[in-house]
Parts: C-alpha cells; sequence; structure tokens
C-alpha cells in the first residue's frame, strides 16, 4: 500500500510539473515580446522539466530499504532537447560530418581504384551469413517466449497441488527447479556461442546474435526473479487456506452434501486465483508484451501511449541506417588505410602512442553513433510501435562530472537491471556496510558480459575492455568531483578519449596482426586467448622501424 501510494504521488508530482511548464510557455507566447521581461525563464522551465523526465526511481521509505524503479510517461532527453532550434544545428553538424567522410572515401576510392565501393562491400561483409542469425534468432526467441513461461506457470501451480497437504519435501521440489533453472541458463549461453564459433559469423552478425541473446537472458531473469516472490508468497497462503479447510472438513461433526462442498472448495481456488492479488503467475500477455518491450525490469503493466506514430517509427529506423552509414565511412576513412598494414614490421612506440591519439576522433564518433542509433533512434522506435511512453533510456551523461554519474546514465536500460536483480540482491545479501562489495559485483559482471561479445565478436581474446571497465573504471568510481563542474566535466572526456583511442587502436593493431602474422603457436586455443600481436610486430621491437610516412600519406 505504502509503494502504491508513493508512486502515485510521483505521478501527480510529474503530472504537476507538466502542467505548470504548459502554463508557463502559454503565458509567454501572450505576453508582448516588447514588455521588457527576459526571456531565459522558458529555457530555466524547460531545463526543470527536462529534469523532473529523469527522475527513475521512488523515494526509499526505510533506511535499509532502496529505492524501486518506477514507469511514468515521459519522452526521450533528446527527444525534447531536439524541439530547441540549438540542439537540432548539432544534429546537423554531424550529418554534415557524414556526408564530409563519405566524399573522402568516394574520392580517395576514385582516385586509387578508379571506381567507388557502392556495394558498400564493408557492410555486406559485416552482415554476412544473416540466414544462420535469423534461424538462431528464431529458436532462442521460441525457447524464451514458450518454454519460460509455461515452465514457470507449471512449476508455480504444481508444487501447491503436490505439497499442499505435507510440505516435507517441498524445498527439495524447489531446489530441483531451481538447478533446471540455472541448467538452461547454462545452455542458453552455450548454444548461440557454438553457432557463432561453427559458421564463422563475421562482426555485425555475431553481435546482433550475442546483443539479443543477453537481452532475452536478462528478460527471463527478470521475469523469473521479479514473479518467485510472489509464487512462493501466495503459493503459501493457498497451501495454508487448503490446509485449514481440510482441517475443519476432517474435524466438522456433521457433513452435508459432500459433493456440493467438494465443488466449493474447487471454485473458493478458482475465485481466488482471478484476483490480482492471489495470482502465482501473472497471464501469457503481460509476459509477451514485456519480451519486446524497451526495458529490463518487469511489471505487469507498464504506461501505455492511446496511439502508435507510424512517422515517428519510421523516422527513427531510417535514422538507424543512416548510423550504420557512419559507421562504415568512420571505419573506411579512419580505420582500415590506417591499421592495414600493422604488424608487417616492427611496431615502435612513438607510432604506437600516435595511432592511440589519432584514433580519439573516430572512437568518439564512434561512441555517439553507437549511443544515438541504438539508445534513442532503436529505443524509441520500439517504443512507439509498443505503445510503451516511458522512454527514460538514458540521461544527460554528457553532462557528468565523474565517472559515477557517467556509469548510471549512460545506459539507464541495463543500469535499471543491473541495480534492481544484481545490486539490490547483493546490498540485502551482504548489507549496506559493504556497498563496495555490491558495487565490485556489479562491474565485475558487466566487465565479464563485455568482453565476451568482444571476444566472440572479433574472434580473439584481447581483455583490453576488460581492463579498462572492470579495473580502471571501478577505481574510476571513487574520484569524486568537487564545484567545479566544469573542470570535471573536462577531465571525463578526457578519459572517454584516450579510453576510447586506446580500445580502438589495440584491437584494430591485434585484429590486423592476425591477418597479416602467421600463428606462433600451434594451440589455436592458446593463440586464440594470447594476442598475436605480442609475438608479431609490436613483440619484435620497440625500436625498430616503421614506414609510417606511407601509412599517414593515406590517411
Amino acid at each position: 500500500m505504502v509503494d502504491t501510494l508513493s508512486e502515485n504521488s510521483e505521478k501527480i508530482q510529474f503530472e504537476l510539473e507538466c502542467l505548470n511548464r504548459k502554463i508557463n510557455q502559454f503565458l509567454l507566447e501572450i505576453k508582448p515580446k516588447n514588455d521588457g521581461q527576459k526571456s531565459p525563464t522558458n529555457g530555466q522551465n524547460m531545463w526543470s522539466s527536462l529534469n523532473m523526465t529523469t527522475k527513475a526511481y521512488s523515494t526509499s521509505n526505510s533506511k535499509d530499504s532502496l529505492p524501486e524503479r518506477i514507469f511514468i510517461k515521459r519522452n526521450s532527453l533528446l527527444t525534447e532537447m531536439f524541439k530547441l532550434n540549438h540542439i537540432r544545428t548539432i544534429r546537423h553538424i554531424f550529418i554534415s560530418i557524414m556526408i564530409v567522410l563519405a566524399l573522402q572515401v568516394i574520392y580517395n576510392d576514385l582516385t586509387e581504384k578508379g571506381t567507388f565501393d557502392y556495394n558498400f562491400d564493408l557492410i555486406r561483409w559485416s552482415f554476412d551469413k544473416f540466414n544462420v542469425v535469423c534461424y538462431t534468432w528464431l529458436y532462442m526467441i521460441i525457447s524464451t517466449t514458450c518454454l519460460v513461461y509455461f515452465a514457470f506457470h507449471f512449476w508455480s501451480n504444481d508444487r501447491i497441488k503436490q505439497f499442499a497437504h505435507d510440505p516435507k519435501n517441498l524445498f527439495k521440489y524447489d531446489l530441483l527447479w531451481l538447478s533446471l533453472y540455472l541448467v538452461y541458463l547454462g545452455i542458453f549461453l552455450l548454444l548461440p556461442c557454438y553457432t557463432v564459433i561453427s559458421n564463422a559469423l563475421p562482426v555485425a552478425s555475431t553481435l546482433t546474435i550475442l546483443l539479443e541473446q543477453l537481452r532475452m537472458l536478462m528478460k527471463t531473469h527478470a521475469f523469473v526473479r521479479s514473479n518467485i516472490t510472489r509464487a512462493l508468497e501466495n503459493g503459501s497462503k493457498k497451501m495454508e487456506a487448503l490446509r485449514a479447510r481440510r482441517h475443519k472438513k476432517t474435524n466438522s461433526l456433521t457433513i452435508e452434501k459432500p459433493d456440493e462442498s467438494s465443488s466449493e472448495d474447487e471454485q473458493t481456488p478458482k475465485k481466488s486465483a482471478s484476483n490480482d492479488d492471489t495470482k502465482l503467475c501473472p497471464d501469457f500477455s503481460c509476459y509477451l508484451y514485456f519480451l519486446f518491450a524497451p526495458t529490463l525490469v518487469y511489471r505487469d503493466n507498464y504506461p501505455r501511449n492511446s496511439r502508435i506514430r507510424w512517422k515517428n517509427v519510421c523516422s527513427n529506423f531510417a535514422q538507424v541506417l543512416g548510423a550504420i552509414l557512419y559507421t562504415h565511412y568512420i571505419f573506411s576513412r579512419f580505420c582500415i588505410p590506417v591499421f592495414k598494414h600493422f604488424n608487417t614490421d616492427s611496431v615502435t612506440l612513438k607510432m604506437f602512442i600516435h595511432s592511440i591519439l589519432n584514433c580519439t576522433l573516430p572512437g568518439t564518433l564512434l561512441l555517439l553513433v553507437a549511443f544515438f542509433a541504438f539508445l534513442h533512434c532503436w529505443l524509441n522506435a520500439w517504443a512507439e510501435m509498443l505503445r510503451f511512453s516511458d522512454r527514460m533510456f538514458y540521461k544527460d551523461w554528457w553532462n557528468s562530472t565523474n565517472f559515477s554519474n557517467y556509469y548510471r546514465t549512460w545506459n539507464v536500460v541495463v543500469h535499471d537491471w543491473l541495480y534492481t536483480y544484481i545490486y539490490k540482491d547483493l546490498f540485502h545479501l551482504f548489507g549496506k556496510e559493504n556497498k563496495t562489495l555490491c558495487q565490485f559485483g556489479i562491474f565485475f559482471l558487466s566487465a565479464i558480459f563485455h568482453e565476451y561479445i568482444l571476444t566472440l565478436a572479433f574472434g580473439y581474446f584481447y581483455p583490453v575492455m576488460f581492463l579498462q571497465f572492470g579495473a580502471i573504471g571501478f577505481l574510476c568510481l571513487f574520484i569524486k568531483s568537487n564545484k567545479n563542474e566544469n573542470f570535471w566535466n573536462l577531465i571525463l572526456w578526457m578519459g572517454l578519449l584516450i579510453g576510447l583511442g586506446g580500445q580502438m587502436c589495440l584491437y584494430s593493431i591485434e585484429w590486423y596482426a592476425r591477418q597479416n602474422c602467421p600463428q606462433s603457436f600451434e594451440s589455436k586455443i592458446v593463440d586464440y586467448l594470447l594476442p598475436r600481436s605480442f609475438t608479431c610486430g609490436m613483440g619484435k621491437s620497440l625500436n625498430g622501424t616503421f614506414h609510417y610516412d606511407q601509412i599517414r600519406s593515406e590517411f
């Protein structure tokens, strides 16, 4: 009851803020332009409303309890910001950069090859064998949709039928189903990996399978973790009610019309089952909607819009395609011409550092393009099709003054899942005194799966992301900013630029080392786990010569 009132109060507060914003905008519109009043009030109201839309959690009612994720109707932050001409101009700048990159790539192809790549061979290669992706996704979604739900539904109801009157072996029964659930998760992790490795899928096709695999795994755990408490609590109540009725029936001195009494006993659970408060398992329609909704936190119901704006859907999907082209031109312009000759000779330390600094710009562009394409366009398109009205998929991470705030606001969708289903369980398990241990568990788990995706996508193990995210990123969590927000925001962006440049440089060097250098170890497993660039160009000598001027001329 307290949580419901708290959630309702949050919704009322949000509606009042929206009403206040509309009233202020209306007053400013009808106010004469030459009244001598200052106009920044409108901007202040808009930014205050934007801050209101980023409120994600309810207020905790206890010192030992953590806030809950709330869902209210709100637009994405960029959707609101694009209403301003100044912000739209920034988007136009990025579009102009893409056009210039395309012109540069086309000109280089015409001068060097006599023709340009109008077939987009890099994109076609990246998405090659997409039929394998389709049937792999099909068996993943079928198992997630049917097997998970009906297994959970069977367990939650069968445990009552089997152990309502004799709960002695109930714990063993639940433990058996928990073991089956863990086995299912393990199989769901291994089978797509086998498909990727056995079919030698290229990068984009592999990323499609792995990202969908993790999405379905997180959805599965969210559904089970959110409903297992309800199944256990409501199941205990039903078993107690059944035992009480049986005890009352046994001790009754007179039994009249046994058929009617038995029919009443059969009808009683049906009536209670129709009540949402005593349901053991949610309806299949709720689960099916959750599987495709752009959120990883399960609820029986979400705020919904009244209609679908198909123009917005098409616009967002078109921008995703534009982002794919943007990525194509970034690699064609900044990556392939520079790194394709790496490790054919010794790599000097001077050239290595120079390459990292040169990669800061394309690395940052890739970060921004990936953020805009997936977290804004892709998720907003699906939210629009499903009329999902809570569009807070990210916050203003670009204004962060420390890495702690950046990690919380960069990808709100994944952060909410980690907070709701991992951090809160660790918090209740280890206590608030071990908050740092809980945070380390979150970072370690996230770093493992980041590296898991990149390892299978690139086809080699090179734990750059794991070290940057799991080690350096975790240490940066404890760097606190002072009142000079501009300085610390600058420091954060410098860290991002150098980190992204280092990632792009190191992964590119290792990629072309495996293209240009022979296998150093007879064992394929050892060669897969150990970076070949260490035994090739980078490992020969840090003082070796490298004809970088020729590569730079191509750049």
